[in-house]
């Protein structure tokens, strides 16, 4: 191996950990509670409902993943490896649901600030959820 080689690989970055579907959708709940540079005591209870609930966890796990997403969520540079994840884990119900979640979150507080929705938009547009699907969701979280 050259010197030039063996430098070049020291600084090879770390392999990638692999992003879980939970984890991810926390991490995207989450993004949109603070969306408005506040997350409020009732975007939190929805969140953690949605998540008891929607992936079958008991408040243990619930809590355990809450935890794991607000440290992911503070140390990534962007929300890439999340969505590319959902991407290849979720169908088109699937991603609906987690839109419909958003929203809830992003209404949780009685209103749907500007940040949130912007967020809501480009997560849909990552997530390659058809507008038409966008606007169903809002509207049935009650937007």
């Amino acid at each position: 191996m050259s010197f030039l080689s063996k430098l070049t690989a020291s600084f090879a970055p770390p392999p990638k950990q692999a992003v879980d579907r939970h984890l991810a959708m926390a991490v995207l709940l989450l993004e949109t509670a603070r969306a408005d540079f506040e997350r409020s005591d009732d975007e939190l209870a929805v969140i953690r409902e949605q998540l008891a609930h929607g992936l079958g966890l008991d408040p243990a796990q619930t809590d355990a993943l809450l935890q794991r997403a607000a440290d992911s969520a503070g140390t990534a540079v962007s929300l890439h490896s999340f969505v590319a994840a959902l991407n290849d884990e979720l169908d088109a119900d699937g991603k609906r649901e987690l839109l419909l979640w958003l929203w809830q979150v992003a209404l949780a507080d009685g209103r749907i600030e500007p940040r949130e929705e912007a967020l809501i938009r480009q997560l849909a547009d990552l997530l390659f959820v058809p507008h038409a699907d966008f606007i169903r969701t809002r509207m049935a979280a009650g937007g």
